[in-house]
């Protein structure tokens, strides 16, 4: 009698899981257009790890037009601080699954997007990957 129990109780979980709807809104669209704060440079051939705080270094990329603009107000005693301040033209590439950044003609890195960070790597490539490449991670 408890086997019975025991494993309608166990069909009845397992129809209801799987009959549940997906909530996930997948219709939305995720961008990156808008302002992002750089918080991090690390890596190169120094094998630097670069903290900076929210508005010292900003890109702000602008999708209709493919323009970057970077405002970088870094005074610290950095290896590599990305671009300076300016204006960019740039655009996104794709190669085997993977979205890559072209800035100024030459290809910057993969890009990764999750929610509100920004990753740019360039160890990442269309035409394979490196070792010396800094990896930038952004935050809205």
């Amino acid at each position: 009698m408890k086997i019975r129990i025991l494993t309608f109780l166990l069909t009845l979980g397992v129809i209801t899981f799987t009959s549940c709807d997906n909530d996930d809104d997948s219709s939305q669209i995720v961008t990156f257009e808008g302002t992002w704060n750089l918080k991090n440079i690390s890596g190169g051939f120094a094998g630097i790890d670069d903290e900076y705080d929210s508005g010292i270094i900003t890109w702000t990329f602008n999708n209709q037009n493919l323009m970057l603009n970077v405002i970088n107000n870094s005074s610290q005693e950095s290896i590599y601080s990305g671009y300076e301040s300016g204006t960019y033209t740039y655009s996104i590439t794709e190669s085997n699954g993977s979205e890559y950044i072209v800035i100024n003609t030459e290809v910057f890195g993969k890009l990764i997007l999750l929610g509100n960070n920004l990753t740019l790597n360039q160890d990442e490539t269309p035409s394979g990957s490196g070792a010396d490449g800094f990896l930038l991670q952004f935050e809205r």
